[in-house]
């Protein structure tokens, strides 16, 4: 008498659910007899078929933690985050979140200037760093805390006025940002740093592709607010590219500027 008979038999004439059941039980037997049998696996020798349940889900572990455990920040080499700004720009699509930054800036690892209620004397050998070695003929002596590069075209002429009147007040320099120097940021007579970047602004010429302009980047150069030269190699908000300026942002004053 075979299963799929005994499964009829047990079942009475419902013969499919007959033959399915007993498939099910020669399956069974199959699996258990093949899993004692075996002599590579522990677990499966002492728990067979039910053993091999514990393969079957670590064999989904990745997946699981994938989509439903591990953070944005959490998988490497790298996370969930960066392989979607990838997959974002591969598509042509915004790659910008809204709400600043989705890291835990205050857990363990980060740090940050914050004020102090009860400040302490520095001494004034702790307060600046000279920027320049033994073969610069005018270093500069460079306050720890300055203000970052913005560029005039992503500022106004208020705020421009404001941070080098700032950094003039305050013997700290002003970067300029990769827009150039700008009459705004000459005018308080704060210390720059003069920013050049791809675009030649400030020291460049040519209508379809820039050139370096060698007389314009000396004469700018030569300014009594332009403390030092800062060299741009890649752009560090937007990773292998710079911001663009829109057509209709470009006033005359900022294409003097550049």
């Amino acid at each position: 008498m075979t299963l799929a008979t005994t499964g009829v038999l047990f079942f009475g004439s419902y013969e499919p659910l007959g033959a399915a059941m007993a498939s099910v039980t020669g399956l069974y037997w199959y699996f258990g007899i093949k899993d004692m049998a075996q002599t590579t696996s522990s677990i499966r020798r002492n728990f067979p078929l039910l053993g091999n349940l514990r393969f079957i889900l670590e064999s989904l572990r990745p997946e699981i933690r994938q989509y439903f455990i591990e953070s944005n920040q959490e998988a490497t080499p790298f996370s969930r985050q960066n392989r979607t700004i990838v997959y974002q720009r591969a598509k042509g699509s915004p790659d910008t979140a809204p709400f600043g930054t989705h890291k835990h800036v205050y857990g363990h690892g980060y740090r940050f200037a914050a004020h102090s209620m009860w400040p302490t004397d520095v001494p004034q050998t702790n307060q600046r760093v000279t920027i320049g070695g033994p073969e610069c003929s005018q270093p500069y002596s460079a306050s720890l805390l300055n203000v970052s590069a913005m560029s005039y075209g992503a500022l106004s002429e208020n705020a421009v006025l404001a941070l080098n009147a700032a950094a003039a007040k305050g013997n700290f320099y002003h970067n300029t940002g990769e827009g150039g120097m700008s009459k705004f940021h000459l005018e308080p007579g704060g210390g720059l740093v003069w920013n050049v970047g791809t675009g030649y602004f400030g020291c460049g010429s040519g209508d379809i592709v820039r050139r370096f302009d060698s007389a314009m980047f000396s004469e700018n150069a030569m300014r009594p607010q332009c403390k030092m030269i800062e060299i741009k190699l890649s752009q560090g908000a937007k990773p292998g590219h710079g911001g663009l300026l829109p057509k209709a942002k470009v006033t005359r004053a900022i294409a003097e500027a550049r």
